[in-house]
């Protein structure tokens, strides 16, 4: 399923979500995880995993979440957001999980 952008390209490696996360942390921006088992592409809403990680600054942080995300839901697609605290939305999101069932 094509989600976003990044859907049309290879699936990232390990590296490259990491060096995804490090660019949104860099940018000052609240991460937010969000899971959806039927995603729709006119379904805008996803579950939230836990609440956005306010504060952090490490990228390990987020993967360790990403990977708990993973582990509760292993049918789930997971995407990763990025929230801007001044525009007050979200300016980043990608699907970062895929389940082993498909694309």
């Amino acid at each position: 399923m094509m989600l976003e952008t990044f859907s049309y390209l290879p699936e990232m490696s390990a590296e490259q979500l990491a060096q995804q996360v490090r660019s949104i942390l860099a940018r000052h921006l609240v991460v937010g995880i969000e899971y959806s088992a039927r995603p729709d592409p006119y379904d805008h809403y996803w579950a939230m995993w836990k609440l956005p990680l306010f504060g952090t600054a490490e990228p390990s942080a987020v993967l360790t979440e990403l990977e708990a995300c993973r582990q509760a839901h292993p049918e789930a697609y997971i995407k990763i957001n990025g929230y801007d605290r001044g525009r007050q939305g979200q300016v980043v999101s990608f699907v970062a999980v895929k389940p082993e069932r498909g694309t």
